[in-house]
């Protein structure tokens, strides 16, 4: 057997490969022999059936059988040997090949397509916020917190502070629900018309409108999506319930239920911050990553060996496609494979390779914070394991958990390694900066 490899240029080549029958015989032989021990022909015992008969019947197929599988073999061991970069895999060429297997010499072309050489820069700019955290969004999440461990008294009537019970009513529309909302989420018309309103009170509102967010429309009157959408009609609401927010007081006691170990309020307006900016950085990084990514993709100019892969499109198709779909196909994802390529680089030079233990951990941390959520702290090392490794029987779900912890080293190592170009900024600059436009979709 002999195995060569012929360069066209720098990222196309062909492999040769010459094979006698002397090579596979023997496995062939073995084969037969197998067959002929365990056959079960009308007329035979087992293991007493003439080999003539036996060659009749299988002889070709497992020649072909063996033919493959050293095809297969030495081609992947001549690609490790050598260590050949591929791009796609290698393509039969009919072109100087010579497959007859009935012969006793076989001759076997590969076309292949090779990684290209190329450097990755990091010198250009990349911008990275640094957001501030202001007062203003300090005291709001304080508020929050505040509203969310205070309390509700019972109140005279309905102000923008209220929390309020009662009963949507409209009989041709089959309407009859107990729901309770906050004054602050109502519509502005609706909340004009329920302002200083009594318990026993009842009043005509149109459901055009009644709440900020119409999703809250259908929990109130439990209709579907479709439904509330467009939907403009009067229901009759009965007040059966008023209570006011009551916020928490500013105290220790508030603190430590918020973070435990706390007792001043300059320790606990440090501890909102920071909480915030935590937030924000996740998304300040993930901006990193996006604008890190296209500037590789822009600056980092290499060739690929374009004809090759779109033959290799076409030749793996599941469905036969025409060239041109083939060199649609191609297009692409040719911006998708250039930063596969050069992401491969970096974490490659960079030792950024994330190992099967990081994954293992990533999802083991996961799932207990999954289970606390529903109150449980304890679990066993067992069950545990079980979960994960139920969870792990997913590729899309490894696959998933890869990309997150590989990007999660890239942004540290931009962060440590690229030329970065810092601007400050207060979070309502960064949310319309980069925000604002999904909600006018």
């Amino acid at each position: 057997m002999k195995i060569s490899k012929e360069q066209i240029d720098a990222l196309n080549a062909v492999i040769t490969l010459e094979i006698d029958k002397s090579d596979y015989q023997g496995k062939v032989e073995e084969a037969l022999n197998n067959y002929r021990k365990n056959a079960s022909i009308p007329g035979f015992r087992k293991g007493h059936v003439p080999m003539g008969m036996v060659k009749k019947q299988y002889e070709k197929a497992i020649q072909a059988d063996e033919l493959n599988k050293l095809i297969s073999e030495s081609l992947n061991k001549f690609i490790e040997d050598e260590k050949l970069r591929l791009l796609g895999q290698p393509i039969p060429k009919e072109e100087g090949s010579d497959a007859n297997f009935l012969g006793d010499h076989h001759k076997f072309v590969f076309e292949i397509g090779l990684e290209p050489e190329f450097t990755v820069d990091l010198s250009q700019p990349i911008d990275y916020y640094d957001i501030k955290v202001t007062d203003k969004e300090i005291d709001t999440q304080i508020e929050h917190l505040r509203g969310h461990f205070g309390t509700y008294e019972v109140s005279e009537s309905i102000s923008e502070k209220s929390q309020i019970s009662g009963t949507f009513f409209n009989e041709a529309e089959q309407v009859d629900k107990f729901f309770t909302f906050a004054a602050k989420q109502l519509g502005e018309k609706a909340f004009e018309a329920l302002k200083g309103k009594k318990v026993g009170d009842q009043l005509s509102l149109s459901t055009k409108g009644l709440f900020k967010d119409p999703h809250l429309l259908m929990q109130a009157l439990e209709k579907p999506h479709d439904v509330v959408h467009d939907l403009d009609i009067e229901v009759t609401f009965t007040i059966e319930k008023i209570e006011d927010q009551v916020l928490a007081d500013m105290n220790e006691e508030f603190f430590q239920k918020v973070y435990p170990d706390t007792t001043t309020e300059a320790d606990f307006r440090e501890k909102v911050a920071k909480s915030i900016k935590e937030d924000f950085d996740h998304s300040s990084d993930v901006r990193l990553l996006d604008d890190a990514t296209e500037m590789l993709i822009e600056k980092t100019k290499f060739d690929l060996p374009a004809d090759f892969l779109k033959r290799w499109i076409r030749a793996t198709s599941e469905n036969p496609i025409t060239e041109e779909e083939a060199a649609e196909d191609y297009e692409n994802s040719e911006k998708g494979l250039r930063y596969q390529l050069i992401e491969g680089k970096i974490v490659e030079q960079n030792n950024l390779q994330v190992s099967y233990q990081e994954i293992r951990d990533f999802c083991e941390n996961a799932i207990r914070a999954q289970m606390a959520r529903f109150g449980l702290f304890e679990i066993g090392k067992k069950e545990l394991d079980n979960f994960v490794n139920n969870t792990l029987k997913e590729r899309a779900e490894v696959e998933r958990i890869h990309r997150e912890l590989t990007g999660g080293k890239l942004i540290e190592f931009y962060k440590e390694k690229a030329n970065l170009n810092k601007i400050e900024i207060d979070i309502d600059s960064f949310i319309e900066k980069f925000y604002s436009h999904q909600h006018h979709h």
